[in-house]
């Protein structure tokens, strides 16, 4: 029976386009709509009609499809504004028995959603091919295309209220397809997130591919986060994750694997369901929930070929797990990458600052042959040739093989080398551990630039780490810090050559501290010092073990007079004991101990208070003798003064003559009367005197009244071949006079007699002009 008491539309249906008006699922209602008095639950609209709904607000009780059968055309869904209200779906059939329905989204672009879930602006899509549906939809997002095989359909849910806001979506033809759907996603330029479903009631042996267009310098990962397989009838074809890139071969991952992380590049991903088994219950249906995730990374590369000869392994480590930073070792994801000699490698990296990375290096040095390595020194450097690696340089371990029966030398180019004990920084940025091959016992572990000159080993095999404990510079392991080589056996386990400083202590400790020493073992240093310093040697930390026969010792001999300072095979107290100068501190460990041999020395030096007045005597005895020789010398000069008259030559030849062009004119044999010790003046002007006390004294005195004349010796000064008296100089000009006055003539001849001589001395003559 016809109630006309709610509402009333008049419905306007375009050509090939039914509206098909349905009861709510759910919905128990006594609404109606009516056609013509005719009402009913649902009714199916092909041409303009009036409605008449039994109720008053029928939205809440129909929904409406609006369907439309065509191929040929775009998509462009027209609003009924009768039904704008309800809650309408606009459905569009597609149909081709022979070629493939390309529905194009670039316009508005999709992303897919759970079969649950809602679009924010209510316009949710459904795609189904062959009746299976593909998926449900959200405007705004990466999908830009979907190929359906033979038929399918499209839908558009627009809840009710909410007007209708929908592109244009192309539709044409393309060449037929293997798969169910494919579907084609250009992934946005930024990072982003994509999920994709599996199309729900997966049908057997179906096939559905994913088409991903990855933008440049972008890199994709991909997670299944949710998954479940059928019971196949064949294991070998449980479904898997099919990749393929351009270039390269298909990579198949199972679903319970790990997937391909950062790749660069378009790709295509298939999923194949398989025969399913026919089991009671029925097994579940195929269905996966994977992810794609995008982002742009600085990529960084590394490709070699890591000689064999040099007898490598690098080992890049990621130090936190939880990192952005991708490394990659021949496409493939580690978090430790380990490559050795004689393999090609390529590293990529992906996001990753220099401090994130660890690079660790292992170089095995060896040397099997005397003639090729018999006391030869080596530098031991790491040429880093491969250096476009990633990561920082955290240690470098040289592993040294010697000679069978040899003995390992090292030493410190960069000034020595230090203990550096647990306890202690090392003042560089570099720390040495020396260590045995085998077994694994460490030996100590040092710094650069120590009293420590020389360590010998008696070992052919040893490790030396260095472990660099600032990453400021990668470079440091380039320059040559130590040297080694390999030497004969030597008689202790361990020699360590030690020049102590004046300006700090040296410490001193037993191989491998603080653990204690191998039983049997024994170890000595070399303490060299200057002679003029005595040191003090302090035990800091002895340790002594029980043993059963032969106890420890731990002796001190002198190098130069071979004196036992110390010597002690008890376990005792050790004083500090003063030792005067070079000296070897000895250590033995018994054979069985019970308990560690261990010990800490500090040697300090000090000066030699004998020695050291000595010096201070000498240095004051010889001040004392120059003294001396001074005030003699200039006693003897004042004397000379007094006792030498002055000297006047008479020429009366008026003949100048210079000294130096002419020399001084050669003497005659006879007596030159002109030569004169001395001339007085009174002589000389005498006859001018007016009375005869005064004229007294120009009388000739007597022999015996005559002073004596007197000299230092001369010495004697032979004139070398060629050169004059005069070019000798102007003081042996004066030697000659004065040597002349003496009675000796210096000049070449035989010597001139004195004026006047009386045995051995000169007469003063005395003339009156």
């Amino acid at each position: 029976m016809f109630q006309s008491s709610g509402a009333e539309l008049n419905v306007a249906v375009e050509e090939g386009t039914s509206i098909h008006i349905n009861t709510g699922a759910g919905i128990n209602t006594q609404c109606k709509v009516c056609i013509r008095q005719v009402c009913q639950s649902s009714v199916i609209l092909r041409s303009d009609t009036r409605l008449d709904f039994s109720c008053s607000q029928p939205e809440n009780v129909f929904t409406v499809q609006i369907i439309t059968d065509t191929v040929n055309s775009d998509i462009e869904p027209k609003e009924h504004h009768a039904f704008q209200k309800f809650n309408r779906t606009f459905t569009r059939n597609l149909k081709s028995l022979t070629r493939t329905i390309h529905l194009n989204f670039s316009r508005t672009g999709l992303r897919q959603i759970q079969p649950t879930d809602s679009c924010p602006d209510k316009h949710v899509y459904m795609i189904t091919a062959e009746n299976v549906s593909v998926g449900r939809f959200c405007q705004n997002g990466a999908i830009s295309a979907v190929h359906v095989r033979n038929v399918g359909q499209l839908s558009l849910e627009v809840s009710g209220g909410q007007p209708l806001d929908m592109k244009v979506i192309g539709v044409s033809l393309r060449r037929a397809i293997n798969s169910l759907a494919n579907i084609h996603v250009v992934l946005p330029e930024r990072s982003s997130t994509q999920d994709f479903f599996t199309p729900k009631t997966f049908p057997e042996n179906a096939e559905t591919t994913w088409h991903f267009i990855v933008p440049h310098a972008y890199y994709t990962d991909v997670h299944i986060l949710n998954y479940t397989v059928p019971t196949c009838l064949q294991n070998e074809n449980i479904p898997t994750m099919k990749y393929t890139w351009q270039d390269k071969d298909p990579l198949v991952k199972p679903l319970n694997g790990s997937q391909p992380l950062v790749e660069t590049g378009n790709f295509n991903l298939s999923i194949k369901n398989c025969k399913m088994s026919r089991s009671s219950p029925p097994s579940q249906g195929l269905m996966v929930h994977f992810q794609i995730y995008a982002i742009k990374r600085i990529k960084g590369q590394c490709e070699r070929d890591l000689p064999e000869k040099q007898m490598l392994q690098i080992r890049v480590v990621k130090k936190d797990p939880k990192s952005i930073c991708v490394l990659k070792l021949d496409s493939v994801i580690m978090d430790t990458v380990t490559i050795a000699s004689g393999n090609h490698f390529v590293i990529n990296s992906f996001d990753c600052n220099k401090d994130e990375l660890e690079l660790t290096v292992n170089q095995t040095i060896e040397c099997k042959e005397w003639r090729n390595c018999a006391s030869t020194p080596f530098f031991i450097t790491f040429n880093y040739e491969q250096n476009c690696i990633p990561g920082v340089l955290k240690t470098i371990t040289w592993h040294l093989h010697g000679p069978q029966n040899s003995a390992v030398e090292l030493q410190s180019p960069l000034g020595g080398l230090r203990y550096c004990l647990p306890e202690e920084k090392c003042n560089s940025n570099l720390l040495l551990n020396v260590s045995h091959v085998n077994p694994a016992i460490t030996v100590g572990q040092f710094c650069p630039k120590g009293t420590i000159e020389k360590i010998q080993i008696r070992e052919s095999k040893i490790a030396v780490t260095a472990s660099v404990t600032s990453f400021n510079d990668r470079n440091l392991a380039t320059k040559p810090f130590l040297t080694y080589s390999f030497t004969q056996d030597i008689s202790e386990h361990y020699i360590f050559t030690v020049a102590p400083k004046m300006d700090n202590p040296t410490v001193l400790a037993t191989p491998a501290w603080p653990s204690g020493m191998k039983p049997s073992s024994t170890v000595s240093w070399i303490i060299n010092m200057e002679p003029q310093l005595k040191s003090n040697l302090k035990f800091r930390n002895v340790s002594q073990p029980k043993c059963k026969e032969v106890h420890t010792n731990i002796a001190v001999q002198t190098i130069r007079s071979q004196a036992m300072v110390y010597s002690t095979k008890k376990d005792k107290n050790i004083n500090d004991i003063l030792v005067p100068e070079s000296f070897y501190l000895n250590m033995t460990n018994c054979k069985s101990p019970t308990g560690s041999f261990r010990a800490m020395m500090e040697i300090t030096l000090q000066n030699s208070s004998n020695k050291l007045l000595g010096i201070i005597l000498s240095i004051v005895g010889i001040l004392l003798m120059i003294i001396t020789a001074v005030v003699i010398w200039i006693v003897l000069r004042k004397k000379k003064r007094n006792k030498a008259p002055p000297v006047s030559v008479y020429n009366p030849n008026e003949h100048a003559f210079l000294p130096g062009l002419h020399g001084i004119p050669k003497t005659q044999e006879e007596e030159d009367p002109h030569t004169y010790v001395y001339i007085d003046d009174t002589l000389v002007y005498c006859h001018l005197l007016k009375d005869d006390a005064e004229n007294e004294q120009c009388k000739e005195p007597s022999t015996d009244e005559s002073p004596r004349l007197s000299g230092p010796p001369l010495p004697d000064r032979p004139v070398s071949k060629g050169e004059s008296l005069v070019t000798k100089g102007n003081v042996l000009v004066d030697g000659e006079l004065y040597g002349y006055i003496q009675g000796q003539s210096t000049t070449s001849g035989s010597p001139k007699s004195p004026i006047k001589t009386s045995q051995e001395g000169a007469y003063e003559t005395r003339l009156c002009v």
